[in-house]
């Protein structure tokens, strides 16, 4: 029976959203604002983007109020579309600007010099970043060795971020080969 009276009250305050209502804004939020953090955090690849992923579904729901569809007489299908959607944004837009610093080849195999074989392991990386074009090598030290986002490479290279971005595509594509060449 409470079910039911959710469903309505979605319809009544979505109603009142449209007009502008803040205060049925903030009764959709009370109502369905934990389904959202649950769902939330279930599908961000950081458990710090969380509540700017709840923050940014309610946002949007502020700023799309006159346009929110009902499924059944229910809101929630649509927050947790929306939800779904601003972290798959989130989380290309973090997944394009992270990288993860590396220590340089030669420093790794020095460290692990009492074990020869491990030099010849890693021997393959550093030539195949060796064959790679000098812009395409000044890329990798910047974005993979020292872990600077590829917008700030891009710019010191005289590159744009797009270009940028596809010129370490394309070195990944020829690593990974290298590696199930070298694996082989």
């Amino acid at each position: 029976m409470k079910e039911a009276t959710n469903r309505h009250d979605d319809s009544g305050l979505v109603h009142q959203l449209r007009s502008g209502d803040e205060g049925a804004f903030d009764q959709l939020m009370r109502m369905h604002g934990p389904a959202v953090y649950r769902y939330a955090w279930a599908i961000a690849d950081a458990q710090d983007q969380v509540d700017d992923l709840v923050q940014d579904t309610f946002l949007v729901l502020w700023r799309r109020r006159r346009r929110v569809t009902l499924v059944g007489d229910s809101l929630l299908p649509w927050l947790l579309a929306t939800c779904r959607f601003t972290a798959f944004n989130a989380n290309r837009r973090r997944r394009r600007t992270t990288t993860v610093p590396l220590e340089s080849v030669e420093h790794a195999v020095n460290r692990r010099n009492d074990d020869p074989a491990a030099h010849d392991d890693l021997r393959w990386v550093a030539d195949e970043i060796a064959g790679l074009s000098e812009i395409d090598q000044r890329l990798v030290e910047a974005c993979v060795i020292q872990g600077h986002p590829y917008e700030d490479a891009a710019s010191d290279l005289g590159i744009s971020a797009v270009n940028a971005r596809k010129r370490m595509q394309r070195v990944r594509e020829r690593l990974r080969a290298a590696q199930l060449k070298e694996e082989t």
